[in-house]
């Protein structure tokens, strides 16, 4: 007799592309090469776009709820009656927007149920908003465990939001170190590249702002082009910013694209200036590369950047230090090369996928033995 698969529900609110869904998408992908006892299924509360199947190795059930905006009452009905249709074991929700529904999994009778912290929102970035860390809190009492993808978010966890040292565990996210260690190619400009949703939290302005800085200096002007990648709400303010910043020839925005890894074989620097992170999937992407990375210095990103090692850390919202750090690439061109190598060296160290899913799948099989138990 077949033993029945353990079926994992992936929650999240939209199945877009972007660094928590490609951890997801990841995760599942692994399980799938490695675990075949288990099975997953993904709900988005809204929608999902043309990326969700990318690179699995099988397909997989994908439910929209299509969400109205605001208070959706009648979702909580539609999701209690998807739950116990999918007769899944583990709920494995992913930030604020999702963590409510863990509650009506456990009125469904989901055995499992993991809730995921892999950043926070423009909102609240410092994650201090008493109205979401109440309903965190209490909503804890649902959950059998809270992930955090960074040791800031784990801190910030059971210090802030007081949840029980037992029921938080630090899975720092992974990367498969083969896929994105392409062959470099050359350039006689420094070429940075940014892979982000163009949504305010990610601060694009910031770093236009920083390019307009460098732009200004005649004798750096010919020497650097920045890449953007990604699609989001603010894709037309930021076209029209960078206009009015007299940078159409130094900034190209390629949007959304599935080919991340062939694109920065094709750059030599990784910028991101967001005003909160968890630990972005894209820096360590950059970094597989052997690419060197200047981030904002929030969240978890100072546990994986080391500057002046494999890349620099600056203020958010500060964009002189931002061009600044873009400048001692463009000035040094050694810098790219060593700093670089020095990336590659830490991600096949500390941020490999095997030990992030093997680490999921251990959280999985300890709630569900509790369960038997």
């Amino acid at each position: 007799m077949t033993k029945p698969r353990i079926r994992i529900a992936h929650l999240i609110l939209q199945l877009d592309i972007g660094g928590l869904e490609r951890v997801m998408l990841n995760t599942i992908k692994r399980m799938q090469e490695t675990n075949e006892e288990y099975e997953h299924v993904i709900v988005s509360l809204t929608d999902a776009n043309d990326f969700s199947q990318q690179g699995l190795l099988k397909p997989i059930e994908i439910h929209c709820m299509h969400k109205k905006p605001g208070n959706d009452w009648g979702l909580h009905l539609r999701l209690f009656k998807l739950f116990r249709q999918l007769n899944i074991d583990v709920l494995h929700s992913y930030n604020l927007s999702t963590i409510e529904y863990q509650f009506v999994a456990m009125l469904a009778g989901v055995k499992g149920r993991v809730h995921a912290e892999h950043g926070r929102d423009i909102g609240d970035p410092q994650g201090l908003n008493k109205k979401h860390n109440f309903l965190r809190k209490l909503i804890s009492n649902f959950i059998h465990r809270y992930i955090a993808v960074s040791d800031e978010l784990y801190q910030w966890l059971k210090t802030t939001v007081g949840i029980k040292d037992n029921k938080v565990t630090l899975i720092t996210n992974g990367i498969n170190t083969d896929l994105f260690n392409l062959p470099k190619s050359s350039s006689d400009q420094v070429r940075f590249i940014n892979v982000a949703r163009l949504s305010p939290i990610k601060d694009h302005e910031n770093l236009l702002q920083a390019c307009e800085i460098l732009s200004n200096n005649s004798g750096l002007n010919a020497n650097w082009q920045l890449t953007i990648v990604g699609d989001g709400p603010l894709k037309e303010q930021l076209h029209q910013s960078m206009q009015a910043k007299g940078l159409g020839e130094k900034v190209t925005f390629l949007g959304a694209r599935n080919d991340i890894a062939q694109l920065i074989s094709q750059s030599d620097v990784f910028v991101l200036s967001s005003i909160a992170e968890g630990i972005p999937m894209t820096i360590l992407e950059a970094m597989s590369g052997s690419t060197p990375v200047i981030s904002t210095a929030v969240g978890g990103i100072p546990q994986v950047i080391t500057p002046d090692v494999d890349g620099y850390l600056v203020e958010n919202k500060n964009a002189a230090q931002l061009a600044q750090a873009m400048r001692n690439y463009i000035e040094n061109d050694d810098l790219k090369t060593t700093h670089g190598k020095a990336a590659r060296e830490k991600v096949l160290t500390k941020f490999d996928e095997k030990n992030m899913v093997d680490a999921y799948l251990d959280c999985y099989q300890q709630i569900l033995k509790k369960d038997k138990a």
